[in-house]
């Protein structure tokens, strides 16, 4: 590995897709946050210094997607969510994948009117969550 296998990031070459459409309309800023809730080992240490680890098989992770209010795609994460479905997530860059094949939306978006145009965030909760760099 070295300096020049730097690359410039686009996003428009980050792709989203959830249930099989691929999502669109973000607001300004991050698009879509994704991470594993808890760590891959658990370490304890007793009074007298001596430690131990133990593996966590713990694969959930969770999904933040921010849409803009005008983005035809709420409709479709809201019916989502108000149906409780299970469906699949990937969000795919060239270098890098994170998805789920079994995913809930645990929280709809709080919302707001003003000035400008107002943000959509949802989070997804993913029940086999996996993180990998290409």
């Amino acid at each position: 590995m070295t300096m020049s296998d730097m690359t410039t990031y686009d996003a428009k070459e980050v792709s989203t897709i959830i249930d099989n459409v691929v999502m669109f309309g973000f607001q300004d800023g991050d698009m879509v946050s994704f991470s594993k809730d808890n760590s891959y080992i658990e370490v304890q240490t007793d009074a007298q210094g001596q430690a131990s680890a133990a593996k966590n098989n713990d694969n959930l992770g969770t999904f933040t997607v921010n849409l803009s209010q005008n983005s035809p795609c709420n409709k479709q994460l809201m019916a989502l969510a108000n149906a409780r479905k299970e469906f699949s997530i990937s969000v795919t860059h060239a270098s890098e994948k994170a998805w789920a094949s079994r995913a809930l939306i645990e929280k709809t978006p709080d919302g707001s009117f003003g000035k400008g145009v107002p943000t959509r965030t949802y989070t997804i909760k993913a029940l086999d969550y996996k993180h990998e760099y290409n």
